[in-house]
């Protein structure tokens, strides 16, 4: 008898759980283009593989009663963009999304279609245009499919302090390199440099980062150089360890960057 009342208790539990699945499904089947955008989302790939780290952007799409509005976050040193939750205007014709972004004198304009959003990803056919003070500055509007996935979590206060660890790449031959940063609570960061054993706060005329979601932007000059920007994605925190990753290309090839990070100091 308790085999027959485990037997029915676990075909009513699949039962339940097909039930559920197949609710949650209509659910989303029945949901307008823009409830389906509502989210924060990560772009990781275009036509099927890895983009270098620098070009990820976070948008954000929430629901203002019946309005969808748009927000991006975003590094791009060819175009001199930098932006955290920058406003977008989002134009949705039918199947067809259009999002516009104005920064200083840039302005892009991206065109989404054959849009698919299942679950926490979501693909679409991307053409897009880059205009400084209204005239066109890409030279590159051939269209691309591009994979996003849905972000829930927010890094911007736990990377906040200083942290010592190292990175190594996936490239043959790698060793891992120490390195050490800290995150203060205005926007800012110092780099240090291992001199003697001790870590040494390296000059600066300006370092800027911003965190949205798990994507962290950063970019700082040094005393006679350019400025330098690099973008990085949180991966995990768990038992004090946080990972970051970073794609890069190097000698035509994308390898990836993987950091292991201890906080020591808030």
């Amino acid at each position: 008898m308790k085999k027959i009342f485990t037997m029915l208790a676990a075909i009513l539990t699949l039962c339940g759980a097909s039930v559920f699945s197949s609710c949650s499904k209509d659910k989303e089947d029945n949901l307008s283009l823009a409830e389906k955008l509502v989210g924060k989302w990560l772009y990781l790939e275009a036509d099927g593989e890895k983009v270098e780290t620098e070009e990820s952007t976070v948008s954000t799409f929430v629901m203002d009663g019946s309005t969808l509005k748009g927000y991006i976050s975003i590094s791009m040193k060819e175009y001199d963009l930098w932006a955290f939750n920058q406003p977008m205007e989002v134009a949705i014709d039918g199947d067809k999304v259009t999002l516009t972004m104005r920064a200083g004198d840039i302005t892009i304009v991206e065109e989404l279609s054959d849009i698919t959003i299942t679950g926490e990803e979501m693909s679409y056919t991307s053409t897009y245009t880059v205009m400084r003070n209204g005239q066109v500055i890409n030279d590159d509007t051939e269209p691309y499919r591009l994979r996003c996935v849905k972000v829930h979590d927010d890094y911007s206060q736990i990377i906040i302090g200083r942290w010592e660890g190292s990175y190594i790449s996936d490239e043959p031959g790698s060793e891992p390199v120490p390195f050490c940063e800290e995150y203060l609570a205005d926007g800012t960061f110092i780099g240090y440099t291992l001199v003697d054993g001790q870590w040494v706060p390296e000059v600066a005329d300006y370092t800027e980062y911003f965190v949205d979601g798990n994507l962290m932007c950063t970019r700082w000059k040094n005393p006679g150089s350019e400025e330098e920007r690099e973008n990085c994605i949180f991966a995990s925190y768990e038992n004090g360890i946080l990972t970051v990753k970073e794609v890069v290309e190097h000698n035509g090839h994308l390898y990836t960057e993987t950091s292991t990070l201890t906080k020591v100091s808030q």
